[in-house]
């Protein structure tokens, strides 16, 4: 039997492909991350980092790199008529991370790269996936770079994350169901004057389905962010245009200056029911795109790496059979559709050009307010809520006191003084129990979520000396 050049071999090295190699590098992982791009700059749509994300961030040992030089928004707010009718409180979410980090996503991807020269990995820039054959216990990749050269290479497994274009996705014959929204975005990343506060997303709704967001980046700078009818046919908007666009559909007395970036993208919701076609998998938005709203894609592409990076990692290591693959798309597919159906409930709740279902809309807005739906709201928009429970990997048990197997374990205090997630960095699971102020044995995964509680968690521990879930 031959030996692959490398075990894994990640196509794309946005934030799903740096993180997956992260995953992967750190667990000893021979890992090879290849990207198209040759490098130029290009603008960064992605500004949010949710505070799941950031808990995946701090597992991995780099949250606080990028909380220190982010810039944190603590809630966002839903004008109508020139009185804030909603909003949803990130103060209000059950994490230490109470609120969204922003950040362009280039510095965010400058953090991941820095972690992975630090861990001996770098990015083959300037490099394109041209073909793949699966046969065996090998995937063969054609590479082409940007001479024109092209070469072969063999891996264990191959993984997706070249983004909603994806090739692997293509090569693979794999369908990528859903349809485009009938709007274009215009986007203005510029400084403002007038904004009453730079800690929370201003969102005015408009009559006639024409709202206006203003989004902090860093104190500093601030994107502009007003969708329009597609028929402009991807044309870049002027100054003059976002400053026109302000002053009809915001408060009033705001100053667009200074633009660094004017554009216009057309948003699509489509995804795959497919995450695994034998030793080939797609993650990120190779998988799933939906509507910019709520800042969900690139942390959705993120904990897509964090869930598939440990599974991969025992399978390629021995420590698991194979079929653990099979539990990541069972995983993340609902995940992905949980909040695709969010953004998508959330365009069609700023856009419903109806006037009947606009005002029922806004009647409902008080009842949006309570503290019980303000947690609920910050939860699910923090994507705190995504859970496991139907997996296969989820141990059916419960006690009073603990979370539910498939649903994220809180970063409590253990008796040896580390918190949860500095024990997850060791990149295995953790048996949490009496000791740590808990009423039962937990055994959280890799990943941080609850694989089994109470006898289970112990009998499963004992089954492995490897403490490995899935084995």
């Amino acid at each position: 039997m031959s030996i692959p050049d490398c075990d894994v071999l990640v196509v794309g090295a946005g934030p799903t492909g740096l993180t997956l190699a992260l995953q992967l590098l750190s667990r000893g992982v021979r890992t090879r991350i290849v990207d198209q791009d040759p490098g130029s700059p290009k603008m960064s749509r992605a500004i949010g980092l949710q505070p799941r994300t950031l808990e995946t961030l701090d597992m991995m040992g780099i949250a606080d790199r990028l909380v220190e030089i982010g810039h944190r928004t603590l809630r966002t707010s839903v004008y109508v008529g020139g009185r804030r009718r909603l909003g949803i409180d990130m103060t209000a979410a059950d994490s230490a991370y109470r609120f969204i980090l922003h950040l362009p996503q280039n510095r965010t991807e400058e953090v991941l790269r820095t972690r992975l020269a630090e861990l001996g990995g770098e990015v083959e820039r300037g490099v394109e996936l041209v073909d793949l054959v699966q046969h065996g216990d090998e995937v063969t990749a054609a590479l082409r770079d940007v001479r024109g050269h092209e070469s072969r290479t063999s891996a264990s497994y191959l993984v997706g994350c070249d983004g909603a274009h994806s090739r692997v996705r293509q090569l693979l014959a794999v369908p990528f169901e859903g349809a485009p929204y009938p709007f274009e975005w215009l986007l203005a990343d510029a400084e403002l004057d007038g904004v009453a506060s730079d800690d929370e997303v201003h969102v005015y709704w408009g009559s006639a389905a024409q709202p206006l967001a203003l989004i902090p980046i860093d104190g500093r700078l601030w994107r502009v962010s007003a969708p329009v009818r597609a028929d402009r046919d991807g044309a870049a908007p002027t100054l003059e245009e976002i400053q026109e666009l302000v002053d009809t559909r915001g408060p009033g007395g705001i100053v667009v200056r200074s633009p660094e970036t004017l554009t216009c993208f057309r948003c699509q919701i489509r995804s795959t029911g497919t995450y695994r076609v034998d030793r080939v998998l797609l993650a990120g938005d190779a998988a799933h795109i939906h509507a910019p709203t709520g800042a969900q894609g690139m942390n959705l592409g993120i904990n897509d790496a964090a869930n598939l990076g440990w599974k991969l990692a025992d399978v390629v290591t021995a420590r698991a059979p194979g079929a653990l693959l099979d539990s990541y798309g069972a995983e993340r597919r609902p995940a992905a559709q949980q909040v695709m159906a969010m953004t998508d409930g959330m365009v069609r709740f700023i856009l419903d050009p109806s006037p009947v279902r606009r005002a029922l809309r806004r009647a409902i807005m008080p009842a949006l307010r309570t503290p019980l739906m303000q947690r609920r709201l910050a939860d699910r928009m923090a994507q705190l809520a995504i859970a496991y429970p139907d997996s296969p990997l989820s141990r059916p048990g419960r006690v009073r006191g603990v979370p539910r197997p498939g649903a994220r374990m809180p970063n409590i205090r253990l008796h040896d003084g580390r918190t949860l997630h500095e024990a997850l960095r060791a990149g295995l699971p953790v048996l949490a129990g009496p000791a740590d102020g808990l009423p039962a044995s937990v055994l959280v995964r890799p990943d941080g979520y609850v694989a089994a509680v109470g006898p289970q968690a112990e009998g499963l521990t004992q089954q492995t000396r490897s403490a490995r879930v899935g084995t």
